[in-house]
């Protein structure tokens, strides 16, 4: 029974886990409505080119701060859950798999979240660079169901802000192949 409810169970809080930091961090970017310029300075030359792009640090680790509290805060409070096992997974007959013959088994879930911001950039065409400010969450959870451990972490990538940065088009364009 232990095989069981350690894979049921698993796939149960590692759902849980990636829906709670996608609730959390969708509310979070949604609430500071976070725009390009919050996250750069753009530096330009004389004639309007863009001359550097520099990242406001104080900002980024602001908001990266409020982002793991707030995946921490949600995952401190996820508490106990109720995950169903189906008796038929158990005993070995499938028509017990229905939801008429679960067992309810009460996990006691702790959990914490790490977050990073990520600066990226890539080439996107002749003369174009894309920009990109994402968010790197990892989060771990630890369930006690009966007496099974489990630990699962999930990672997910979330972009915050993207931008196409264009310059100048050149008259010609060369490519070698070799």
């Amino acid at each position: 029974m232990r095989p069981v409810i350690e894979t049921v169970g698993g796939n149960a809080l590692k759902n849980s886990l990636s829906n709670v930091l996608d609730r959390t961090v969708n509310e979070i970017v949604d609430e500071l409505g976070v725009q390009y310029s919050d996250m750069v300075n753009i530096e330009k030359n004389p004639d309007g080119s863009i001359a550097a792009i520099t990242l406001k640090s104080a900002y980024i680790n602001g908001y990266k701060a409020d982002l793991s509290d707030g995946c921490s805060d949600r995952l401190s409070k996820f508490d106990k859950t109720e995950v169903p096992i189906p008796l038929g997974a158990i005993i070995g007959f499938a028509f017990l798999d229905s939801e008429m013959f679960n067992i309810n088994v009460t996990a006691t879930i702790y959990g914490f979240a790490v977050t990073d911001v990520v600066s990226k950039f890539e080439s996107a065409g002749i003369n174009q660079t894309r920009h990109t400010i994402y968010l790197d969450v990892q989060a771990s959870a630890h369930a006690y169901m009966g007496l099974c451990h489990l630990n699962e972490s999930v990672d997910e990538t979330i972009i915050l802000v993207e931008t196409i940065i264009v310059g100048e088009v050149p008259n010609s364009y060369y490519v070698r192949n070799e």
